[in-house]
């Protein structure tokens, strides 16, 4: 490197130590403005005590931060930190509701407020509410085939929530859980208190003035029995009684072992029976013996008693209608005798005597050990259970028996 070009360079580096040097004077003597902005700065909430004072507590926000900017001389400014600002709302004097409160800041003296955000703080005051809730017995787990439970006895019947509205406002009910898994005795326990929401999640921030209940379950066995029906008075002479249907049969009742063990069948109330002539479904009520009681009290019994009325019908036949057996077969009966008439008359329920043909009444002649002559004989009827025969006019014939030539 020529000399010229040593001497250039070593000019450089010395110009520029002397513009340090400067620099570092003006920065430390001259001190000039500057300007810095601080996040996160924490806002405190002052006069929370008059929100109490009203019943009044802060929903949104439990906490608040703004950012400050801040100017003066730049080893002061620099000298600033967070912990010295102070920024705060005053809480008094708001009532319920969405209320936006100013932000007051306030800065080290050496130095001044350039501008801070926000200005304002969006608060939701909650009015402190109390509230009578009922407890619910909710059970978990599976009592044994056999048994039921009764109706929880539950001390206390009911419970003071506290806490801000929107928080009990959310709240759907009082529970206490009561594990009945595999008891074939009465319960007896304490349980704890919880309160939900209609998804059954707990609600935290609510109070309760009783944090336990004592809940008695009374638990009974089970057994199923028939159904006796009870009537009274008495069903006109030409009706009859066809068929019974008590829907269901059998019916499940509930009660200590020792009520259960002399009950074989539960009877109905009397009921008139004359009111199932136009009345095909009746509802009838119980005679529960004491001490036991439904497994379902409000499962319907209903009586299908088909009644229907007796009537009469009369057939015209005449002999050559009626089946001959046991005739000698050398013999035969006069032909003109074959022409004389007689009547059938049958009795049933309407029903069936409607539907009658004549054919449906079976007539035979039963001339076993009749030799040639005249002889007075019967007519012999045969017709389908539950139809009776009344009368058959007239009731014996005199019939000729003639030799065959």
């Amino acid at each position: 490197m020529s000399k010229e070009k040593r001497n250039d360079l070593t000019l450089k580096i010395f110009a520029l130590i002397i513009a340090i040097i400067l620099w570092s004077y003006v920065m430390s003597e001259v001190n000039p403005p500057f300007t810095s902005e601080l996040k996160n700065v924490n806002v405190d909430f002052i006069n929370e005590s008059a929100l109490e004072r009203q019943g009044l507590v802060v929903m949104e926000p439990k906490n608040a931060n703004i950012k400050v900017s801040v100017s003066g001389r730049r080893s002061e400014v620099l000298q600033v930190s967070r912990s010295d600002i102070i920024a705060q709302v005053d809480l008094n004097g708001y009532s319920e509701g969405n209320v936006k409160v100013p932000v007051y800041v306030q800065v080290p003296n050496d130095v001044r407020i350039v501008d801070y955000s926000p200005k304002e703080i969006l608060f939701k005051f909650d009015k402190i509410i109390r509230k009578d809730s009922t407890v619910v017995v909710e059970t978990q787990g599976k009592i044994p085939q056999g048994y039921v439970l009764g109706t929880p006895e539950i001390k206390p019947q009911s419970i003071y929530i506290e806490g801000p509205r929107t928080w009990i406002n959310l709240v759907e009910k009082a529970i206490a859980f009561v594990d009945v898994s595999d008891k074939t005795e009465d319960i007896r326990v304490t349980v704890p208190i919880k309160v939900v929401d209609d998804e059954g999640n707990d609600v935290r921030g609510v109070s309760k003035d009783q944090n336990v209940v004592d809940i008695f379950i009374p638990v009974y066995q089970t057994k199923k029995v028939p159904i006796e029906l009870q009537t009274e008075n008495q069903l006109p002479d030409n009706y009859e009684i066809v068929n019974v249907n008590i829907n269901p049969s059998t019916i499940e009742i509930k009660g200590k072992k020792d009520e259960l063990i002399g009950i074989n069948s539960i009877k109905t109330e009397p009921i008139d029976i004359n009111s199932f002539i136009d009345n095909r479904n009746v509802p009838v009520k119980l005679e529960i013996p004491e001490g036991v009681s439904l497994t379902n009290p409000n499962q319907e019994i209903t009586i299908n008693l088909n009644i229907e009325e007796n009537i009469t019908r009369t057939f015209d036949y005449i002999l050559e209608d009626v089946e001959v057996i046991n005739m000698d077969s050398s013999l035969h009966i006069d032909e003109e005798e074959l022409n004389k008439s007689f009547t059938v008359t049958v009795k049933g329920i309407s029903s069936q005597i409607e539907i009658l043909d004549e054919e449906d009444i079976e007539l035979k002649l039963d001339l076993e050990d009749l030799e040639e002559g005249t002889h007075r004989v019967s007519i012999e009827t045969i017709v389908d259970d539950g139809i009776e025969i009344i009368s058959v006019l007239p009731e014996n014939f005199d019939i000729s028996l003639i030799k065959e030539e």
